[in-house]
């Protein structure tokens, strides 16, 4: 045995299962996982798999949350059935935006591609999306544009600047892809059963990549990154926000997409549903339930101060359409309750249920009882929840947390008061910075926030940012936030017997195992145990899931952050007749 795995066996670690996402099945069908995985805002991706092999095509909705016929496209794709080739679908891209029924929230998510931003919510989704489109052979956008787009000026609704009733291509031809032709053929198709005119699809050039170009801003775009870093045919298909026909427009959108599937090589048989199945969907059999009781409109629920909120869904919706539930509270919009904790300290007056964005019920809350009072000698107290957990911390003191840990501000035990907590060098709000952070799901990682707040510590090895009390007429408090390096120590496997086996993580070395198959079973590192994911060749590999190593066959692993999806590192797997690290140059 290595001297470094009897240090590792010789150290307490926290044993983090890998949580992962989808595998690389080898059989036909269709499955779904999650990135972000216990996050507020996890990333659903459904990948369908063909019993005759063939390209890999990504198709996705919902990047902005106020276009709602691309992510509803999109999600009634994953119940498509794919005979050759394989689609891989993220139907809600950017689902606080859909929450909330807008644009974008932080940024604009489809201008984030012009380089690796890390600073947004929105940037790490971003990060995921460049994961998938590795893996792809073509990409497909499915939008909702405003208007009619018309290469000449006919009016307000149709000119050069409407993008509704288009297919989008960033360039006619790209090296050898000939996007024109694909376009045009699917056209004829398309607008052939398309008896309004008005309504027909047009193909729209934004000349991208030419110096004059009408459309720079689509050089930071998702096509136009699938195409000019990957070199895969990209084109956005977008319906019209003024036809209101929200049936009529998905199945046309969906028709445009099943035409390009096919010409990209994937045989595939698309769902079958009506357009009164789509304008109903986000408001059937939608219920949840706060502290045991059904949410009703115009209903009643009784909370106590001081109390935790159990919100629990009861009916989600029908499969097919998967909608997004989202709970808002009045005074934190956008802080989605479903999927985030909170210790009601500071009184609200309504709860908000809403579906992929529509308002599905609003109860009214009663309060009965006060909120319990601090100790008088007590320092002041300020109530988180770090990864789920509830955590006090008094005035000076430090909590300590781990790279991607999740932290949620909930206020101060025993206030009256309205209060304003600011963790310095973190914005909650980018359009309204007004240093109030309760609330808000923050993941903490020193690259996301300003690195000018940081503060000294006394400990090289950790980032350190203060938590302020700032609010009006309140005694000043404050604690310090400690981040450390997410540190990955050892990986645990099991081989065809069942015989497990300890390997120390290495990240830029090899390890050889004997040829054969592996499942990965668990991990340790210095952090919470759901803090990581894993993956193989472009491929994220599950917990539980076998992963095979073969002569002649190195297979590289990646551990990721999977809170951000920032790379912690690869290990290559070879096979050979003795089992151990050696060089990753051999």
């Amino acid at each position: 045995m290595s001297f470094l795995l009897r240090r590792i066996l010789s150290t307490t670690f926290s044993l983090s299962l890998i949580v992962m996402l989808f595998v690389s099945h080898a059989h036909a069908g269709s499955w779904e996982h999650s990135f972000f995985a216990g996050t507020q805002y996890p990333l659903k991706v459904v990948f369908l798999q063909g019993e005759e092999e063939g390209p890999t095509i990504m198709v996705q909705g919902g990047i902005q949350g106020d276009e709602t016929s691309g992510f509803v496209t999109a999600q009634l794709l994953t119940q498509a059935k794919v005979t050759r080739g394989n689609v891989i679908i993220l139907p809600r891209a950017n689902v606080p935006s859909i929450n909330l029924h807008k644009r974008q929230i932080n940024v604009d998510m489809n201008r984030r591609f012009d380089q690796n931003y890390n600073r947004f919510y929105e940037d790490r989704v971003a990060r995921v999306i460049r994961f998938l489109l590795a893996q792809s052979d073509a990409f497909i956008h499915l939008h909702e544009g405003s208007g009619f787009y018309n290469p000449t000026y006919v009016d307000n609704l149709r000119n050069p600047k409407r993008y509704g009733q288009s297919i989008i291509v960033d360039t006619l031809v790209f090296d050898k892809i000939d996007l024109a032709h694909t376009v045009n053929s699917v056209l004829d198709e398309l607008n052939g059963s398309i008896r309004t005119r008005d309504y027909q699809f047009k193909l729209f050039n934004t000349k991208t990549f030419d110096k004059g170009t009408a459309y720079p801003e689509m050089r930071k775009s998702l096509t136009c990154y699938a195409l000019a870093e990957h070199g895969i045919p990209a084109m956005a298909v977008e319906v019209s926000k003024s036809i209101r026909q929200i049936g009529w427009k998905v199945r046309q959108q969906l028709s445009a997409t099943i035409m390009l599937l096919r010409r990209f090589g994937i045989s595939v048989i698309p769902p079958e549903f009506t357009d009164q199945d789509v304008r109903a969907y986000a408001r059937k059999g939608v219920s949840i339930s706060v502290n045991g009781r059904p949410l009703r409109s115009g209903g009643v629920i009784n909370l106590v101060p001081g109390s935790t909120l159990a919100v629990e869904p009861l009916d989600s919706g029908p499969s097919e359409f998967a909608p997004e539930l989202a709970l808002f509270a009045s005074d934190r919009p956008g802080v989605n309750l479903i999927n985030a904790r909170r210790m009601v300290l500071e009184p609200f007056s309504e709860l908000e249920l809403r579906s992929d964005g529509k308002r599905i019920a609003k109860a009214h809350i009663k309060w009965t009882g006060k909120m319990p009072q601090s100790p008088g000698e007590d320092k002041p107290m300020f109530v988180c929840w770090l990864n789920g957990n509830p955590v006090f911390v008094r005035d000076g003191e430090v909590l300590h947390a781990v790279l991607g840990d999740q932290l949620i501000m909930e206020g101060m035990w025993g206030s009256d008061l309205k209060e304003i907590i600011n963790l310095k060098g973190f914005v909650a709000i980018p359009w309204a910075n007004n240093g109030q952070d309760l609330g808000w799901e923050i993941i903490l990682d020193p690259d996301n926030f300003i690195g000018r707040y940081a503060v000294k510590s006394g400990n090289s090895d950790v980032t350190r940012f203060r938590v302020i009390r700032e609010t009006p007429g309140a005694p000043k408090a404050g604690f310090y936030v400690d981040i450390a390096p997410r540190t990955v120590h050892a990986l645990k496997l099991s081989d065809e017997r069942g015989q497990t086996l300890l390997v120390p993580w290495m990240a830029g070395l090899n390890y050889r195992l004997p040829e054969g198959r592996y499942v990965l079973e668990a991990a340790w590192s210095n952090g919470a145990n759901d803090k990581l994911i894993t993956t193989t060749k472009n491929m994220p590999l599950d917990r539980g899931e076998a992963f095979s190593v073969k002569i002649g066959k190195p297979l590289p692993l990646t551990v990721r952050q999977a809170t951000t999806f920032g790379d912690l590192g690869t290990m290559t797997f070879t096979a050979g007749s003795f089992v151990g690290l050696s060089s990753a140059t051999n």
